[in-house]
């Protein structure tokens, strides 16, 4: 199959993607009762596409045990800090999903051995956050094997039975989830809006146990619960690789933004539809998202440079603002009203409310600068080294 080069600019753009989707993730955790949630459809769908077509221009072949050493080394070492660097401030304001220092602490246990999804009582809190690096590790763990199939693939026909494929066991996977565990998909209980009326939740059929085990939220920790969106990313990053050109003119047509807008905006109808909507709303919600950002992207670039500027900076930086971000965002807020002493007024509230932002995102930036420091240091490539017993090979 012919080969061409993708234009880098693209790459710019998913940075500003990953701006917006962590910007969005930062305020939904400061302040609930939105779509901000939805920004990690951006981050499943470009971490398949990013890795796919990195694969494919390096033209990998042989043992994948270096592969999954440089993938690891990227995101452990700095993750297991934050965890440990997160306890004393879990402890201190009893941020935990449970409240008490046993729950505090094993909870950082499970964060630690990479096992918080597993319990239903023991996900969310100040660290909640955390939920996506077991995760992506996951998808990391499949990749190889969707690699091997799509590289298989020769024609649109082989692309699409893949997928649908794909879409098959996920849709029974999701079923399972939903009707027999009482699954809750991770956000929905955000909603689109809060104030939309909604009458769907789930299922409450079995009793609870052992702290939730594989309940509610639990089941969608896992890759088999968003594998479409992965390899949606995935397909994007072949189609990249091997026609360029087309992807790009039909990603950037004349309405292809507006499009994906609309598609984003209809899927949403399936958070409010009945729990069969719940099937499927993850993937739709994340097509229509990515276009539509994608474009959005390409807009600022042209026309807003400094905006443009401004978000793929921050998207650069996603990855430690969204291990060290959640903490500060449930410890300022319960501020709120201290600063007033008893006087009320709109203008000290704003006033107020204005302060703690400010040191929130202080905060933040701070934290996610210690862990850019400590990530760029030899001493995760040492801790890695340790782990694999000085094998990358």
């Amino acid at each position: 199959m012919k080969v061409s080069t993708f234009p880098t600019n693209l790459f710019d753009l998913t940075n500003f993607c990953k701006g917006i989707a962590i910007a969005w993730i930062f305020l939904v955790h400061l302040k609930g009762g939105w779509f901000g949630w939805q920004g990690v459809h951006v981050f499943i769908v470009l971490s398949g596409f990013g890795l796919a077509y990195s694969c494919l221009k390096s033209d990998r072949s042989g043992s994948w045990k270096p592969w999954f050493y440089k993938r690891f080394r990227r995101i452990l070492p700095v993750y297991w800090v934050v965890v440990l660097a997160s306890l004393p401030l879990v402890l201190l304001f009893d941020i935990g999903p449970r409240p008490g220092v046993e729950s505090g602490l094993f909870r950082k246990f499970l964060d630690f051995v990479l096992l918080t999804n597993v319990f239903e009582e023991f996900r969310g809190g100040g660290t909640g956050a955390f939920w996506y690096v077991p995760f992506i590790i996951g998808a990391y763990l499949f990749f190889p094997l969707f690699f091997y199939f799509l590289k298989k693939c020769s024609k649109l026909r082989d692309y699409l039975l893949f997928f649908a494929a794909i879409a098959a066991m996920e849709i029974l996977y999701r079923s399972v989830a939903i009707y027999v565990f009482d699954g809750q998909p991770i956000g929905y209980s955000e909603k689109f809006i809060k104030w939309i009326p909604d009458s769907v939740s789930a299922l409450d059929r079995n009793p609870d146990w052992l702290f939730g085990l594989f309940q509610r939220r639990a089941p969608f920790g896992f890759i088999p619960a968003r594998m479409t969106e992965f390899v949606l990313g995935m397909l994007a990053g072949f189609a990249a690789f091997y026609q360029p050109k087309k992807l790009q003119g039909w990603l950037f047509s004349k309405y292809a933004g507006w499009l994906g807008f609309v598609a984003w905006l209809g899927a949403q109808l399936l958070l409010y539809v009945g729990l069969w909507g719940w099937i499927f709303a993850d993937f739709a919600i994340a097509f229509g998202l990515i276009i539509w950002l994608l474009n959005l992207a390409n807009f600022c670039r042209q026309r807003l440079s400094p905006i443009f500027a401004a978000f793929t900076w921050i998207g650069v930086w996603s990855y430690y603002i969204y291990l060290t971000h959640q903490p500060f965002t449930r410890i300022f807020p319960q501020f709120q009203g201290v600063l007033l002493a008893g006087r009320s007024s709109v203008w000290l509230e704003l006033v107020e409310t204005l302060v703690l932002l400010a040191l929130t995102l202080a905060c933040v930036a701070v934290s996610s600068w210690l862990a850019m420091k400590f990530d760029r240091s030899s001493y995760p490539e040492k801790m890695m080294a340790w782990l694999a017993g000085g094998n990358r090979e």
